[in-house]
């Protein structure tokens, strides 16, 4: 296994050996990806509500008795968490290309007892999830790379069984959300722009990426959550093999558009690219709802488990509320705020939009952010009119 520092954890009812992360700094900060095998701590928010949304998702569609594959496993702690804190999962295949790593998952199934359970493999990933696809497929498929999930979106697709499960992680937001646009368009094929909801426009263009795997398998999909963290997305979505679906996907991809001059934005459905003179467009992208609110409320907030981290539990409610908000892309109070004079607070535009009779909500995408189905041009002069009242 190498002989490198090593630390005891507990995350979620698991306790698992990691390389000691102090030892491996970039100035103060401890540097994960230094480590001899990759361990994040601060992906625990990620791994709790996956664990989350894999128990939520058995009640959804009536099943247990589930294949779970993650290809991409490090330590191990996801697969050993979803192997004990999952009901209804049988097996679970865990896998990584280090030798390091897969030495060190071995360790950590064994010391909790769940060798009956997890299966740790040493390959590409890619390889696992082509010889699960030959063995007859597995029930939900967690991806979770350092970096874009670009490379194993197909090779999930063809592993997974219809109406499975597929969880994706991308830590390359800065490149989903506009800063590298011509990155965006090879690894994506898709045109991000900087947008004031550009955050938003980066986890849709995740989405549209794997909308167009699944279209070019005769496949579709339904996003059952989306959300973003700090560095990365995360997008989990049911996989229909099945064309009727397919084409029902196809109508759920198309551009966003935002005018600047009227703060006017929304999406546009459908290929190929639209004419929109007028407005600025990105994608194509996602369109429908980036979550089932159905699923979220019903369903995600009754697995959130009081030994989550706090900020797991605080995430998953803000994505309670939001997920009840219209399909309209965020705004940003600074938007509405623009010639008042000074920054209203996000509780005061809330206030007054729904003094309007109009829904808001505030997203987790941005601090500053709500999503609304008022005239924006109509909030900003009612916040105008108000502000000269005080």
């Amino acid at each position: 296994m190498g002989d490198y520092p090593k630390v005891e954890v507990n995350e979620g009812l698991v306790s698992i050996i990691v390389p000691d992360l102090s030892k491996y700094t970039v100035g103060s900060r401890p540097e994960p990806a230094h480590a001899p095998v990759f361990y994040n701590p601060r992906m625990e928010v990620n791994r709790s509500l996956s664990v989350a949304i894999l128990n939520a998702y058995l009640s959804y569609m009536d099943k247990s008795g589930i294949t779970v594959c993650e290809p991409l496993s490090g330590t191990g702690v996801r697969a050993i968490r979803y192997a004990r804190e999952v009901h209804g999962v049988s097996r679970v295949v865990a896998n990584d290309i280090s030798e390091r790593a897969y030495e060190l998952a071995k360790l950590n199934v064994e010391r909790n007892g769940l060798n009956d359970v997890v299966t740790v493999y040493r390959d590409d990933a890619n390889n696992v999830l082509l010889r699960i696809a030959r063995e007859g497929g597995c029930d939900f498929v967690d991806i979770d790379p350092f970096g874009s999930p670009q490379p194993f979106i197909e090779n999930s697709l063809r592993a997974i069984k219809d109406r499975g499960l597929l969880c994706v992680t991308a830590t390359d937001v800065g490149v989903l959300a506009g800063k590298y646009p011509l990155k965006c368009i090879r690894r994506y094929g898709a045109l991000p722009r900087k947008f004031p909801f550009r955050l938003e426009v980066g986890i849709r263009i995740l989405i549209y990426a794997i909308a167009r795997y699944a279209l070019a398998m005769d496949y579709g999909i339904k996003p059952l959550i989306s959300f973003m963290d700090g560095h990365y997305y995360r997008v989990c979505v049911v996989v229909f093999k099945d064309r009727a679906y397919a084409i029902e996907t196809l109508r759920s991809l198309g551009y966003a558009y935002y005018s600047p001059g009227t703060l006017s934005r929304g999406f546009i459905q459908g290929f190929p690219i639209p004419s929109a003179s007028k407005f600025e467009l990105s994608g194509p992208l996602w369109i429908d709802y980036p979550w089932d609110a159905e699923f979220v409320v019903n369903y995600m907030m009754r697995e959130v488990r009081d030994y989550f981290s706090e900020r797991a539990r605080e995430l998953a409610s803000m994505l309670r509320e939001e997920s009840l908000a219209p399909n309209v892309p965020y705004t940003l109070t600074t938007e509405v705020s623009r010639e008042v004079g000074r920054e209203v607070s996000i509780n005061e535009v809330i206030n007054i939009i729904r003094g309007l009779g109009y829904t808001a909500y505030k997203t987790h995408f941005h601090p500053k952010g709500f999503r609304t189905d008022a005239d924006l041009l109509r909030v900003r002069d009612v916040v105008k009119q108000l502000l000269r009242l005080k």
